[in-house]
């Protein structure tokens, strides 16, 4: 099961971030607690970079507590966030130092991240600096170096990865790195897609790499077109030209398009 943070809270104010965290973590424990007497794995996603420092506080503070110690759990890490590098290296860290005391590794899913073009908007509007990557080539450049710091022997007993996308060469780049330093796709890394979105390309995939875990939206049947809303963006962001302004320099964004990036 996949849930942000920022569904629990709400907006709230940048500069309360402690108390941010300690309301998500007390809105959330009874949720993970549900999942771990039941077995279910709970993943936190994120989207926006300012949600990126309060999902991963959030995610510790919880998977720090004795009663979670032995609890399985993950996180998401997008590549369009310079500091998704930086952030994989700490995370892998902690979950070293919460394996020597005998807890459970904890999973990061690697995605390239859905929100570029809407960043680039949002600080061209408000005259601010880009905080994100500010083109794809950058994104995918990170995405690739994130993949080769964690798919190593030394981190996966500690944390998992899952390689998440549609790009068909990221996909392969990951499975091949992975297969390089002897690590088993299925039991020390997934490989994810998106169920519903370029069904012959993942099937393909499945056929050549093995296990294929998907992520599918889940909603009840009288709101199935908030499903099918999901799937239509996924579409749109996979199909739209790759840039925004060829000619834009980060700290001159292009004006509004409609458009978005081509981001898996």
């Amino acid at each position: 099961m996949s849930l942000k943070v920022s569904s629990v809270i709400g907006p709230h104010a940048a500069y309360g971030f402690n108390e941010a965290v300690e309301h998500a973590v007390n809105q959330l424990l009874p949720v993970f607690r549900v999942a771990r007497e039941n077995n279910t794995f709970i993943n936190l996603d994120m989207e926006e970079y300012k949600d990126l420092h309060l999902t991963i506080a959030v995610f510790k503070n919880i998977l720090d507590r004795d009663e979670f110690l032995t609890y399985h759990s993950g996180i998401v890490l997008q590549s369009y966030l310079p500091d998704g590098r930086e952030a994989l290296a700490d995370l892998t860290v902690w979950a070293k130092e919460r394996r020597a005391r005998g807890g459970a590794p904890i999973k990061v899913r690697v995605v390239k991240g859905a929100n570029l073009s809407m960043e680039r908007v949002d600080a061209a509007m408000r005259g601010w600096e880009l905080t994100v990557q500010p083109t794809k080539e950058d994104t995918d450049a990170n995405y690739l170096v994130m993949l080769e710091d964690s798919l190593t022997k030394e981190n996966v007993d500690a944390v998992r990865i899952g390689i998440a996308g549609q790009n068909l060469f990221t996909l392969a780049y990951g499975v091949l790195l992975a297969r390089d330093n002897g690590l088993e796709i299925g039991t020390e890394v997934d490989v994810e897609m998106l169920a519903g979105m370029a069904t012959p390309q993942a099937n393909a995939v499945r056929d050549d790499v093995g296990p294929l875990l998907y992520y599918v939206p889940v909603v009840k049947p009288e709101e199935y077109d908030v499903a099918i809303s999901y799937l239509v963006r996924r579409l749109e962001e996979n199909a739209t030209p790759r840039t925004l302004c060829r000619t834009c320099s980060p700290s001159k964004t292009a004006p509004y398009s409609s458009s978005k990036r081509t981001v898996s």
